[in-house]
């Protein structure tokens, strides 16, 4: 079945993607929004519930708003998603403009290695793709596996072809051992659900929230800058990433501090334009167990 569903959506995934953006937004608002938000309903209730407790302050309809924004969003997310099929570089560089003030490359001039932190904001597929086009560093990326193995082979390449490598989240201690001695830069995005006990907690979005502690553990272990990778929406189709410092020296940093930045960085993006977050994630699926503190617990 996994072989069948494969072979049977392909062509029509890459006759999509060689249509202009167009065209592709047109079946974004005509067929693909009112789909999944009027018809199937795709995780409303989940959307609607962590829009109320990440919101509280804001009324019924202000809520609502963001919602419909949201779903907008994801469905525009979609189709940006298709086109990355067959996307050239060029392309692909005008959509997604990188690095105005040169930080990578003058990271990589240097010889320094480079860990970027970011979350599921804006479109984070198109962000990963396009940071190639701007440094010289190897670009290293753990990604979850697709339950169908022939779509996790599509997406991979769909993701390597412009100079990413990725990895499975399983493989994450043997690809840090075998790294490249040339600089290289180790993308992670961090705004998933992590496990109680293996965590950084914080208050984010209102809420007890916890964050996968690998960021920094493996920065102050091999003392990597730290930046967080920030996504701009000028315009529909049309992005920056732009990239903030959270430290030059993890070592020299407190404990918590990359975590609680990056957490702060993320949490300052989500509520100036919310509608851009991934709000059909289970975020809060975990709770802080009552014998936790903030910060790290083991």
């Amino acid at each position: 079945m996994a072989a069948l569903s494969y072979y049977l959506l392909l062509p029509l995934l890459y006759f999509f993607s060689i249509l202009p953006m167009k065209v592709l937004y047109f079946v974004s608002d005509y067929l693909i929004y009112p789909l999944l938000y009027k018809v199937i309903g795709y995780r409303k209730k989940v959307v609607a519930e962590n829009l109320k407790n990440s919101f509280p302050e804001k009324t019924e309809a202000e809520r609502l708003k963001i919602e419909v924004d949201f779903y907008h969003h994801i469905s525009d997310l979609f189709v940006e998603i298709i086109k990355g099929f067959t996307i050239s570089k060029k392309e692909l560089s005008k959509r997604v403009l990188t690095d105005k003030d040169l930080v990578l490359v003058d990271l990589f001039n240097a010889g320094k290695n480079v860990i970027l932190t970011v979350g599921h904001y804006g479109n984070y597929e198109w962000g990963c793709s396009a940071i190639p086009t701007a440094t010289n560093h190897a670009v290293f990326v753990p990604y979850r596996k697709f339950t169908n193995p022939y779509f996790d082979k599509l997406f991979t390449r769909s993701r390597e072809k412009l100079g990413v490598t990725l990895f499975h989240t399983t493989k994450t201690r043997k690809v840090l051992e075998s790294l490249p001695e040339t600089p290289y830069m180790l993308g992670l995005a961090n705004d998933q659900a992590a496990p109680p006990k293996k965590s950084y907690w914080v208050k984010f979005l209102n809420q007890d929230t916890s964050f996968f502690n690998g960021t920094e553990k493996i920065a102050k272990q091999k003392n990597i800058p730290v930046y967080f990778g920030r996504m701009i929406k000028h315009s529909r189709g049309f992005y920056q990433m732009d990239y903030e410092l959270i430290t030059m020296t993890p070592q020299e940093e407190p404990e918590g501090f990359i975590m609680q930045r990056h957490a702060e960085m993320l949490e300052k993006d989500i509520k100036s334009r919310p509608e851009m977050w991934l709000w059909t994630h289970r975020r809060w699926k975990h709770k802080m167990p009552e014998d936790y503190k903030y910060g790290f617990n083991d």
